[in-house]
């Protein structure tokens, strides 16, 4: 259901409360307390029994009694009680409810499921929605809202925190209490049974009154859900989240010693989303602090003004150590600086501005570091001075920093005026910080957010087809050993797999005995390897599998024999079908990489990079992200990795072809996507140098699919099933497909050959051009919840779009909007009606209920293609001069004849374009 009817829940008009208790231990006393004494304007009625007032307002006895629908029910009732209340609660038309009970599982595991599952079952029908339960309870102090048992409220603030653990949520509550740190929203999701961190993501991108979301994240129900909304909200306000349990949660083993942790897998879903992962509570909130002030930094190099050479060489200490940099300082700033500094000032920064520093002193040097273009950010220190003022310098320092437009963060060390400069720095909304440490994190926070956020804002090169893959070969291979019963494919089956991917891999050959295996290595030449060949053995290494480095007819003989012997010794069931002998492969200065591919049970399949060889044992650097991806994404996850800075090259090491590698990610990244019966790839080593990639040693498991291979994903992949070729009336040739990221030039092109009449029809405005912010919401689209489809022309030296129809649908696929636009100069061609019929198709496929759009009156072409189409069109009060047009699609009529098609420039068609069979 995603965001629908939480409105009731966080807004209510009316509250029903069931549970009420008079004993002050009980959660349903601490509640009724907090309810009545919240501020909330609307009428509270308890619901009781027995007793005939709680908290001083009468009682009712029943739900049927209760003289008002409630908006909200807040439930404290034995969980027994809970489904029979859930289903007379919705049969009177309340749409939300709050249950706070406990103890669902006070009769084991199989009791609390069926318990949860009778009130789900109870309230679906109503479309009711229910938060918990064993939560905490919602607070919105702006609504007059606490429907807790909170031992303390919330003040009104601009912060939403949602969490799914009661305990978090009060000792959250408690710390930013006396800190002063106001909510707009808390939220405890307890055991989440319906309301979820995707529900709450939604309605909290829609909600004004937040400025940043706050997470503290146990577990995730539905992986995709949440990576939808998260990538939408992160999109209008930062969002930070702290992962409980982080390295307590196990981790998936690899077959070959390694492992990916299934906190990295959070870690990268979260970045990915363009959220930013913090490590401590202490983070969350200094995060949420920072990020919610607006200043965003451009990079990662910090300017230091500092009243000590000290305190300033300690705190460039701590920016090496975050991974951030010291800015260099231009010229003209340092001659700026030498005429407002003492000449001992040393002409580089850290800034000294002295023990004597008065606040016009650091005014002056501020003004000069905020122009500074090296410098991202700045951090002010100031230590203890008999000879300054630390008063009148953070006065001045908290009205130079209110107006600044880059990040500026302050720190007073000295404990006297320490808390004066908190109330002056607080007033001002200027960050201050108890030590350079939280300083420094807070910016380099700022700094891994705009890196998230720009993974969602990248462009990747204009590439039409990364690589050849033959996915039929593949799914050939695998469904074989599937049939056989087996989970592990042979190597010459994995070197096929890869190789239908377009992986080198070391080319091998089968030999059936060891006579045969002296045949064919004479054949390929020597010094070569041979293996085993097990379907009973993963780890050949294990049984003495594997000799490497044979240089004569005699030893190859000799190892295959001793292999045979070992194999029947150590595993005397296991089957022998014979022997792979390949060439030994000599590229000594080549990097030893591994790349894998495992199946995390929340977010599907996981990619990890790092280090390879027999290192891995022992030493696991690896990062993690999720599929599907493109060449950036894939450089970019290099990048992140400690093996990155090696492929850079050093010494007398050439760097590697870093393409040939991030192509490698990308193939395996679409491997797992397109054959949801594999279940784990491990590529060890991959060799990687400057001619680029060859696989030398790999294995692959694989297990029946539970369903289509891209419902596994977290993100939807890439609707590559919707490209077709259809035909203009004139005979153009035209691919229509779904938009791609790499499209965002090719749209700009498109967008600057409409007519500026036309741009003000389709953007109700006049857009001069489609900047890169705009033009990348456009094109980077998440395909689970929104479409735009592209008509595309296949023009020299660069492909063309002629037209683009995209629909935009809302959390719960209930509503879509549509928008459309086409070439000016290609009118006439028909091609609105086409694109308006596919999206229409799309639609429907999709179980959309509605597709509706606003379109200025004066538009009559447009109007009149969506009239033949079926849609209703009537006057938007709300706005004058614009139409409202709707199309209920289960009243759609079947596709309109030909000869009523008509084009959106409004001229008379006598052939709407035709599909090519393919």
């Amino acid at each position: 259901m995603s965001a629908r009817n939480l409105k009731r829940l966080f807004e209510p008009r009316s509250i029903a409360f069931f549970g009420a208790d008079r004993d002050p231990r009980s959660i349903s006393y601490s509640l009724a307390g907090n309810l009545f004494h919240g501020g909330f304007n609307g009428p509270i009625i308890p619901v009781h029994e027995s007793l005939q007032a709680i908290r001083g307002a009468l009682a009712c006895r029943s739900v049927e009694e209760l003289p008002v629908v409630p908006d909200l029910a807040v439930i404290a009732s034995a969980p027994d009680a809970v489904p029979g209340l859930i289903d007379r609660l919705g049969a009177k038309g309340t749409r939300a409810a709050i249950v706070l009970s406990p103890e669902f599982d006070r009769g084991g595991e199989g009791d609390g499921r069926r318990l949860r599952q009778a009130m789900l079952d109870a309230a679906r029908p109503h479309c009711m929605r229910i938060m918990g339960p064993a939560c905490l309870g919602v607070l919105a102090p702006r609504h007059g809202l606490n429907a807790s048992y909170a031992h303390v409220g919330a003040e009104p603030g601009d912060l939403a925190f949602v969490a799914q653990s009661a305990s978090i949520t009060g000792l959250l509550l408690d710390w930013a209490a006396p800190r002063a740190i106001g909510f707009s929203l808390v939220a405890s999701l307890g055991d989440m049974a319906d309301v979820d961190f995707g529900d709450m993501l939604d309605y909290l991108a829609l909600d004004y009154r937040t400025r940043a979301v706050l997470l503290y994240v146990e577990s995730i129900n539905d992986a995709r859900k949440f990576m939808s909304a998260a990538r939408t909200v992160s999109r209008i306000k930062p969002v930070i989240v702290f992962k409980a349990g982080a390295g307590s949660r196990g981790s998936m083993a690899m077959e070959d010693g390694g492992s990916i942790d299934a906190g990295a897998v959070y870690e990268a879903a979260f970045r990915r989303a363009g959220m930013l992962p913090v490590d401590t509570i202490n983070e969350l909130i200094a995060a949420a602090r920072t990020l919610s002030r607006g200043t965003r930094a451009n990079g990662d190099r910090l300017a230091i003004v500092c009243n000590g050479r000290g305190i300033g060489t300690m705190a460039a200490d701590v920016v090496r150590r975050y991974g951030g940099r010291l800015s260099s300082l231009s010229q003209a700033s340092r001659t700026k600086l030498d005429a407002v500094l003492p000449k001992a000032w040393a002409g580089r920064n850290p800034v000294n501005v002295f023990a004597d520093a008065d606040g016009e002193r650091y005014r002056a040097v501020l003004d000069v570091l905020a122009a500074e273009a090296e410098a991202d950010g700045v951090l002010v220190l100031h230590g203890p001075s008999a000879i300054s003022d630390s008063a009148e310098v953070a006065l001045a320092t908290a009205e130079f920093a209110g107006s600044s437009r880059k990040p500026m963060l302050t720190v007073w060390l000295n404990e006297e005026g320490r808390q004066t400069a908190r109330r002056v720095f607080a007033a001002r909304k200027v960050a201050n910080y108890d030590s350079s440490g939280q300083a420094v994190a807070s910016f380099m926070q700022l700094v891994n957010y705009r890196r998230n956020q720009e993974m969602l804002m990248e462009t990747p090169p204009s590439v039409p087809e990364l690589f050849y893959r033959d996915e039929q070969a593949a799914r050939t291979v695998v469904q074989g050993a599937l049939d056989e019963g087996r989970t592990w494919l042979v190597e010459p089956e994995v070197e096929r797999v890869l190789a239908a991917y377009g992986l080198p891999s070391v080319p091998n050959r089968v030999a059936a005995t060891a006579e045969d295996a002296v045949r064919v290595a004479d054949e390929i030449g020597y010094p070569v390897a041979v293996k085993i060949i097990s379907p009973d053995v993963i780890r050949k290494g294990d049984v003495g599998g594997v000799a490497l480095d044979i240089e004569t007819d005699a030893a190859v003989h000799a190892a295959a024999e001793r292999m045979r012997r070992r194999l029947h010794q150590y595993r005397p069931e296991a089957r022998l079908d014979g022997f792979t002998v390949e060439p030994m492969v000599r590229r000594g200065h080549a990097h030893e990489l591994r790349l894998g591919m495992v199946t995390d049970e929340h977010f599907g399949p996981a990619i990890a990079f790092g280090r390879g060889g027999a290192i891995v044992e022992v030493l696991r650097e690896q990062v993690v992200t999720l599929p599907p991806l493109n060449i950036n994404l894939a450089l970019r996850l290099i990048g992140e990795s400690t093996v990155g800075n090696l492929l850079q090259g050093y010494g007398r090491h050439r760097a590697a072809n870093l393409e040939e590698v991030a192509l490698a990610l990308v193939k395996i990244a679409q491997l797992a996507t397109d054959i949801g019966e594999i279940a784990e790839v491990n590529i060890n080593p991959l060799l990687a140098d400057h001619e680029g990639v060859l696989v030398l040693a790999a294995r692959i498991r694989v297990a029946p699919a539970a369903g289509e291979a891209e419902h596994r994903l977290a993100i939807r992949p890439y609707p590559k099933e919707l490209e077709k070729l259809v035909r203009s009336r004139q005979d153009d040739v035209l691919l229509l497909r779904p938009i791609r990221p790499e499209d965002e030039p090719a749209l700009q092109a498109f967008v600057s050959r409409l007519t500026p009449e036309d741009i003000r029809l389709r953007f109700f405005s006049h857009l001069r051009e489609l900047d890169h912010r705009m033009a990348a919401g456009l094109t980077q689209i998440d395909y689970e919840r929104q479409m735009a489809l592209l008509l595309v022309h296949d023009a020299r030296p660069q492909p063309e779009i002629w037209g683009v129809v995209r629909i935009n649908a809302d959390s719960e696929g209930a509503l879509a909007e549509y928008a459309i636009a086409v070439r000016s100069d290609l009118k006439g061609k028909g091609l609105g009606r086409l694109l308006m019929e596919e999206i229409l198709a799309y639609a429907e496929r999709r179980g959309i209920g509605e597709i509706w759009g606003e379109v200025l009156a004066e538009n009559r072409p447009m109007l009149t293609l969506v009239r033949k189409l079926g849609f209703s069109v009537a006057p938007d009060f709300e706005e004058p001069g614009v139409m409202r047009v709707r199309l209920t699609m289960s009243d759609r009529t079947p596709k309109a004849s030909a000869e009523d098609a008509a084009p959106a420039d409004g001229r008379t068609s006598d052939a709407a374009p035709r599909p090519i069979a393919t």
